[in-house]
């Protein structure tokens, strides 16, 4: 897998995440839309996102909770793992960047189940830590929300922008392969426990950067490897 040189953004990204935690809210809201688990028996599936659901620019540049889509696997302490995201129809959907985020995500009776996410919406490289979290529909007690981050990635083929710069905010690694349409992170698991991973994209040229287009969702295939 070739990357860009403009690894500095994901190493910052790291020590960041490491100091990131968040306190001010405390309410987590149940993750709709595609939320699959991969197995090893299962490591594809087909999911669906908004191309503006990465990495958006009204938002601060954060990703849309219910916009994207979300996967959860068990993962073995000292593994190698592979997620790979590609447009299922890359000749078609011109212009959709897939996106991809990883955490570390702990489970047990007292944490907040990885049905949930922290907000509606997401920072692609922060971790999360806050106790006394409630269902924001009904103020159900869920427990201490523990989210880890551990890699990110996008899409940065093709990209054909007249102001490149405003899509290159933040610590979000963009992967050059040469394939556009398809983007695959690496890392290995520090610990064996559950694992939760959003997919999104970006959409910074046409033709998907108009309404409605930019509104719908579009198709793209996941595979988890080394499972």
């Amino acid at each position: 897998m070739k990357m860009r040189s403009k690894l500095t953004p994901a190493i910052l990204g790291l020590a960041v995440a490491g100091l990131l935690s968040a306190g001010v809210a405390d309410a987590a809201t149940s993750i709709k839309g595609d939320v699959v688990t991969f197995t090893k028996d299962d490591p594809h599936a087909l999911l669906n996102a908004r191309p503006d659901s990465f990495y958006n620019l009204t938002m601060g540049y954060k990703g849309w909770t219910h916009h994207s889509a979300w996967g959860n696997v068990k993962l073995k302490k000292g593994s190698l793992y592979t997620i790979t995201v590609e447009l299922a129809n890359p000749t078609v959907d011109i212009g959709f960047h897939p996106a991809v985020a990883v955490w570390y995500r702990p489970q047990g009776s007292d944490l907040v189940p990885n049905t949930y996410a922290y907000d509606h919406f997401y920072n692609q490289w922060a971790n999360i830590i806050a106790k006394n979290v409630t269902d924001e529909a009904d103020n159900k007690k869920l427990g201490t929300f523990k989210q880890y981050f551990v890699v990110n990635g996008v899409d940065r083929d093709g990209w054909d922008v007249t102001d490149p710069d405003i899509f290159d905010q933040g610590n979000v690694v963009r992967i050059l392969d040469g394939a556009p349409g398809k983007v695959q992170v690496q890392f290995v698991a520090k610990d064996s426990c559950c694992y939760q991973f959003v997919i999104g994209g970006i959409n910074p040229n046409p033709p998907l950067d108009t309404k409605p287009l930019k509104d719908a969702k579009y198709a793209v295939n996941v595979t988890v490897g080394g499972l």
